[in-house]
């Protein structure tokens, strides 16, 4: 019998409550949106992208739980980038979490860290199935001084391709699922 959930991704577009960045804050009739368009999902689970602090994915945790979308099980992945980082909530458990943060690679002679981690947890939908979901958020496409974004978002896309080669040579069965841009 076939198991029938929603997983679905989402960009928060910057659900960060820092003033001290140079990103915009959200206003409070933008985060009742982000909400809505949740819940209008009905996900069971869910990858965020540009989430904010730990704090700001519980804050969202709890306004979809008074929306009627209870997610008990949440992972908040924070990479080298200190604003903007990874989270995944569940209706499901989580039966291992293997967070990916200090990923390294060379470019032009420089090492560089995957900005922003990749989530990766062992979801348990049921007692006979579940499946592995690694969440990513690549580099922008925002230019900076220290190296070609471009190339720096193709070393972040190895870094996500030798996590998902090692899973499946650990397991070649594997329920995968890997989302995010």
């Amino acid at each position: 019998r076939a198991q029938v959930f929603h997983v679905a991704t989402f960009n928060l577009d910057n659900y960060i409550e820092d003033p001290g960045t140079k990103r915009p804050l959200k206003s409070d009739e933008a985060m009742v949106m982000v909400c809505q368009s949740i819940v209008a999902l009905k996900p069971d689970v869910i990858a965020l992208e540009e989430m904010g602090t730990t704090n700001a994915l519980l804050e969202l945790r709890d306004s979809l739980k008074q929306e009627g979308l209870d997610f008990p099980f949440w992972e908040h992945v924070s990479g080298q980038d200190t604003n903007i980082h990874v989270a995944v909530l569940s209706k499901f458990p989580f039966t291992s979490r293997q967070p990916h943060t200090n990923d390294q690679f060379l470019l032009a002679g420089r090492r560089f860290r995957v900005s922003r981690g990749f989530a990766e947890v062992d979801i348990q939908v049921s007692s006979n199935y579940s499946f592995t979901l690694i969440a990513a958020h690549l580099k922008s496409r925002r230019p900076i001084p220290q190296a070609d974004e471009a190339e720096m978002r193709l070393e972040e896309a190895k870094m996500l391709r030798e996590h998902i080669d090692a899973d499946l040579v650990a397991n070649p069965n594997l329920n995968l699922i890997v989302l995010g841009d």
